[in-house]
């Protein structure tokens, strides 16, 4: 391979990473604003009183 078919595949593998960083990003964005417990369960609402009185020191 010449040295231009390498950097020519060297930017085309960049744009892909840089394509798959983006789509990573977004789903990190939906998903940190998503509650970390389930509250329309009962499980899902104690694990987060636990988790509220475990942050305050509480044990």
């Amino acid at each position: 391979m010449k040295m231009n078919d390498l950097l020519n595949q060297a930017n085309a593998d960049n744009a892909a990473l840089k394509a798959r960083v983006t789509e990573l990003e977004q789903q990190v964005a939906i998903l940190s604003k998503r509650p970390e417990f389930d509250l329309s369960t009962v499980h899902g609402r104690e694990q987060a009183v636990i988790a509220r009185l475990e942050k305050m020191g509480i044990k």
